[in-house]
């Protein structure tokens, strides 16, 4: 297989499967009407972000088994698990089935990270794999656009539970594709050539070799520990995949902290639902316009800032507190430019610092640590809305984005290097 249709594979079985993931939690709302189950707040809020929360809590394991039985496997496995998830929540009568499937969805899911683990296996070039983590989120993205834009014309049709049996087609789909994947090779850290077998000791004169053979192993020994250590160790400052994780998790905050609440936030403004459906989808829109744009111009563009990123963040979510409409179209085109600033500076560095073997091990947790700053930014928002009002989660969102500056301050201090 070449590489054109490697690529093209592993992006439309992504989309795919992202497609139902990220489109259907909108509905929740309605999905509780049809179960008859209590229609408060806070039960949106924690179904919204139990898949969440589930494949944090996984992430870590999916990442080892990668690494063990192949990323091929792994991706084979989350768009399995995806579909079982979506089955299971299309069939639910009661409230704790929904609850069941949606933690089987998170549980097992996880497309993006096993879709960047076998890009960055396959994948030697660091431009090249910088370009594909681009590409694996403009997916998302534009997932995110067509997903509430197609399943909302057919809720208006059918019942929205019952669409889950249907958009389990998708992942079911995507895993039949991915079976055309070229299946990577396992690199073991500590890599043996040669035939297992068991020699019998033939006199005292083996002792010089086999003393030159146990510290060949103890090397090899200290080489994998160092080399998992730099992945796992918990110096923060001494450790790029830390920080770029972190980073990911500062990201993730800043932008999922301003989703929950937005429908009432907008509808202030007096606006229609296609006014606001519109609204909501402007910055994915401005991230795809900027992808396609950058694709085409990026030899002629130095690289991209991450403090510039967050700054642009920043102050994309605090021109949100203004009265003005046409200031709020303007606050929802920077936050886009923010989140492609950002995510172009994070996916060159995770390409710089890839390592194959431990490619399953990387991506997840750096899909873990933006999945638990949703996961943390969706609990703040319900906490902090009820008490200080539908601008809450803007001035957090920037509060995050202003941290996430001074981390990268500091990181450029400690090794005098642009980030």
């Amino acid at each position: 297989m070449n590489y054109r249709m490697m690529v093209a594979i592993v992006l439309c079985c992504h989309y795919l499967s992202a497609f139902s993931a990220l489109g259907m939690p909108l509905f929740l709302p309605i999905m509780l009407q049809e179960l008859n189950a209590p229609l408060q707040s806070g039960w949106v809020g924690l179904l919204f972000i139990l898949p969440t929360l589930m494949t944090a809590i996984a992430a870590r394991y999916w990442g080892r088994f990668a690494d063990t039985y192949g990323r091929k496997t792994s991706l084979l496995r989350a768009e399995l698990g995806l579909a079982v998830g979506f089955l299971i929540c299309g069939f639910s009568q009661s409230l704790w089935q929904l609850i069941i499937g949606l933690s089987v969805q998170g549980l097992f899911g996880g497309t993006m990270a096993a879709s960047n683990a076998y890009l960055a296996t396959s994948i030697t070039d660091k431009n090249a794999l910088q370009q594909m983590l681009n590409f694996t989120q403009f997916s998302a993205r534009l997932a995110l656009i067509s997903a509430p834009i197609g399943l909302g014309f057919l809720v208006h049709h059918y019942e929205v539970l019952s669409l889950y049996r249907v958009l389990a087609i998708l992942p079911l789909l995507a895993l039949l594709l991915s079976f055309l994947l070229k299946k990577d090779v396992i690199k073991a850290d500590n890599t043996d050539t040669s035939p297992k077998t068991t020699q019998l000791p033939k006199a005292s004169t083996t002792t010089k070799n086999d003393n030159g053979n146990s510290k060949k192993a103890k090397s090899d020994k200290k080489q994998t520990h160092d080399s998992v250590q730099a992945i796992t160790g918990v110096t923060f400052f001494d450790n790029p995949y830390l920080f770029i994780s972190l980073l990911q998790f500062f990201l993730a905050f800043c932008m999922v902290a301003t989703f929950p609440y937005f429908l009432p936030f907008a509808k202030s403004f007096g606006l229609s639902s296609a006014e606001i459906g519109q609204l909501y989808a402007m910055p994915h829109a401005i991230y795809l316009i900027c992808q396609l744009l950058y694709g085409r111009i990026s030899h002629r563009m130095p690289a991209m800032s991450l403090s510039l990123g967050f700054a642009v963040l920043a102050s994309a979510v605090l021109l949100h507190m203004t009265d003005y409409l046409a200031l709020i179209w303007l606050a929802r085109m920077l936050f886009g430019v923010g989140m492609f600033m950002c995510y172009q500076s994070l996916h060159a560095q995770m390409a710089d610092t890839n390592q194959s073997k431990h490619s399953g091990k990387i991506f997840s947790r750096y899909d873990a640590l933006a999945k638990w700053g949703g996961v943390l930014a969706g609990l703040s928002v319900t906490l902090f809305v009820p008490m200080f009002g539908l601008l809450s989660p803007f001035v957090l969102s920037a509060m995050m984005a202003v941290i996430a500056i001074i981390t990268i301050k500091m990181y450029q201090e400690k090794y005098s290097k642009t980030v």
